[in-house]
């Protein structure tokens, strides 16, 4: 076990698992703060769980036009949301 190694608790199964100086670094390279939650075999399941499950999309009105635009996420208001042709014309 390196200097930098630490042994973290995985809140899915309870046992611990070994984050090593490496996977710390690439995870400082990537900006992320916040050690793993889960360990490998746990964040595998997960990902596996969301790709079964098909997106669920919401319909709002597009602020340039009032066409429907369909969007994969609840909006909070904060950014305007184009339908697709207003929005190709944006950019």
């Amino acid at each position: 076990m390196l200097a930098g190694d630490k042994w973290l608790v995985c809140v899915e199964c309870g046992r611990e698992f070994l984050w090593d100086a490496g996977e710390q670094a690439w995870y400082q390279s990537k900006g992320l703060v916040n050690p793993p939650r889960r360990c490998k075999s746990c964040r595998e399941k997960r990902r596996e769980e969301q790709l079964k499950q098909p997106r669920k999309y919401l319909t709002v009105s597009c602020v340039s036009c009032g066409a429907p635009a369909y969007v994969p996420f609840v909006p909070r208001g904060i950014k305007p949301i184009y339908c697709r042709n207003c929005y190709s014309n944006q950019h």
